[in-house]
């Protein structure tokens, strides 16, 4: 099986009363927690006339952990910017204490708001992330808002030199996974935590090959290419994840499984501090 970039899907969510394409009340309700916790807010660009920014916590301290949390992506992957505004929900601003927390909401605003895998251009903008004699580098497949994130690769780097994680859904699969990366030669406890996370959601995939990559126990491990995540690893982030939620599943069980997701990639790296 194989996904159309052009496919639309669209569900319900009866946690936030709207359809998960309703990018209108998503910035709306991203505004309100945004004001509620003091984020500063920084527009990186602009994608079909919708703003990229980046929401950082207020403040930010040298000697804290920097943890960059990104989500959308890809359009019809939706879970991920709903469960990031389900987890700023749920967030006392007494955390930023402890972390200088950097958030991307919404990746790929014009792809989110149809339901599509790919932006208005037919561009995948988690490809195309590129590393040259030390330096970040577009290539022929990266997208416009790929081009936008590696404008301010310095800033994202230094945002996530502690940990990055970035929310995916896989709309073809009914069990969940991961892709990890640790400076280890096996999955640690980094990985099997963000596993377990959503594990408590969803069955955990079987051992065998998703999209051409081997994963056991529910975890690609240290898989390269020049996805985002990647390219943030490659350019020094300590560890990073890609968490992988079920798009066959019901919408509002996957925001809630992105969320936990969230939130243990912030209680086991901002603890360990």
């Amino acid at each position: 099986m194989s996904r159309s970039p052009f496919e639309s899907f669209v569900w319900h969510s009866e946690i936030f009363q709207c359809d998960s394409t309703d990018i209108s009340r998503f910035y709306a309700l991203l505004e309100q927690e945004q004001t509620r916790l003091g984020l500063g807010t920084k527009k990186l660009g602009s994608a079909g006339g919708h703003p990229l920014w980046l929401l950082q916590s207020p403040g930010q301290k040298a000697g804290l952990p920097n943890l960059l949390i990104s989500a959308g992506f890809h359009g019809e992957e939706s879970a991920g910017p709903w469960g990031l505004l389900y987890l700023l929900s749920q967030l006392d601003e007494s955390l930023f204490d402890r972390v200088n927390l950097s958030l991307l909401p919404l990746v790929n605003p014009t792809g989110f708001a149809k339901g599509h895998r790919f932006n208005q251009l037919g561009e995948n903008p988690n490809r195309g992330f590129f590393i040259e004699n030390g330096k970040a580098k577009s290539g022929d497949d990266t997208s416009h808002e790929g081009k936008i994130l590696l404008e301010h690769a310095h800033l994202l780097q230094v945002a996530s030199r502690d940990g990055i994680l970035t929310c995916h859904e896989d709309v073809l699969l009914t069990d969940t996974y991961v892709y990890t990366f640790e400076p280890s030669q096996v999955p640690g406890r980094f990985s099997h935590t963000l596993r377990d996370a959503l594990g408590h959601y969803f069955p955990i995939a079987r051992d065998g090959s998703i999209d051409d990559c081997p994963v056991q126990d529910g975890i690609i491990f240290n898989h390269f290419d020049t996805s985002f995540e990647s390219f943030l690893v490659r350019s020094g982030a300590r560890v990073g994840c890609c968490s992988e939620t079920p798009g066959q599943q019901n919408l509002d069980q996957r925001i809630l499984a992105n969320a936990a997701a969230m939130s243990a990639f912030l209680d086991m790296l901002v603890l360990a501090e």
